[in-house]
């Protein structure tokens, strides 16, 4: 009787250990869920740590890329340089030789042919559309090519033009920053002082709120009735002084809780969103004469 049993008893015994082990598994599994939960929002952080260092680095690059600039010509590059309302080669294409692209500045022509072949608009090249990391911010999600502006290759950085508020453009406007339409402005023009004067602001890409970042090679032209010059700059209306405001020009980006600016003296600051618009707009203007708090 006692044999017979034995048979019964090995089988009730492996049916029960492999129901311990699966719940072992599951167990296993569960706990490795609670982990990879646990993990993937600290990789997320490092990640965009990562990518703001990267951001404020590629600001860096062009603060130091300005004053070579300057230094060579006597003066800061112009936001774009064009006649009236024609397109016109960009700050960020002055600046190609500065920032280890002279070869492609060379083969672009930007010294000496117009931006577009004359055409206005002014429509993708092969050199155009090249991509520069550097122009990129590493948090943004938009193409290479911008789609909003003729496809030609993405920048998420722009010229501050100033603080004014005027409903339309003239040509050739002062706007009262370092960098607008054939300005000129000298190290001595900047009376506010360059570390309290703004250069360059961070500007996303995202088609659902209308914002259409920015392009390395310059200034599109007349299409639709208005000139593209957020193409290359903006000036800082109380609207898009509002960081990641709803304004379609206004400065902003993909990271959390501001983004990123450049002043003229090199330094790098993170704006937050929320905060005073003055803050910004003052900041823009390099002669206004206006005192601002840093703290911020």
């Amino acid at each position: 009787m006692l044999k017979s049993l034995r048979p019964n008893l090995g089988r009730g015994g492996a049916g029960a250990r492999s129901a311990f082990t699966l719940i072992e598994l599951l167990v296993v599994i569960a706990i490795i869920a609670i982990l990879i939960g646990l993990l993937l929002p600290a990789v997320q952080k490092v990640r965009e740590a990562a990518a703001r260092i990267q951001c404020a680095n590629n600001l860096k690059q062009f603060c130091l890329a300005l004053h070579n600039y300057a230094d060579v010509r006597k003066s800061f590059p112009s936001a774009y340089e064009a006649p009236g309302f024609n397109p016109g080669w960009g700050w960020s294409a002055a600046i190609l030789p500065f920032v280890e692209q002279n070869n492609l500045y060379g083969a672009a022509g930007v010294h000496k042919v117009l931006f577009g072949g004359g055409k206005n608009p002014a429509l993708p090249t092969v050199h155009s559309q090249t991509k520069l990391p550097l122009y990129r911010c590493p948090s943004d999600t938009g193409p290479d090519l911008n789609p909003m502006r003729l496809n030609h290759a993405m920048s998420n950085y722009r010229a501050v033009a100033g603080p004014i508020t005027f409903p339309l453009f003239f040509a050739n406007q002062d706007m009262g920053g370092v960098m607008y339409q054939n300005s000129k402005i000298k190290f001595s023009g900047i009376i506010d002082g360059t570390s309290n004067t703004l250069a360059v602001g961070e500007c996303m890409f995202d088609e659902k709120t209308g914002k259409r970042a920015a392009l390395w090679a310059g200034m599109t032209g007349l299409r639709d009735g208005s000139v593209w010059i957020s193409d290359v700059m903006w000036w800082v209306d109380e609207a898009s002084a509002r960081i990641n405001g709803p304004a379609p020009q206004a400065f902003s980006s993909r990271h959390s809780g501001g983004a990123f600016f450049g002043f003229c003296d090199g330094s790098i600051r993170f704006f937050r969103e929320g905060g005073d618009v003055n803050v910004v707009r003052w900041l823009a203007g390099r002669a206004d004469g206006k005192i601002v708090n840093l703290d911020f």
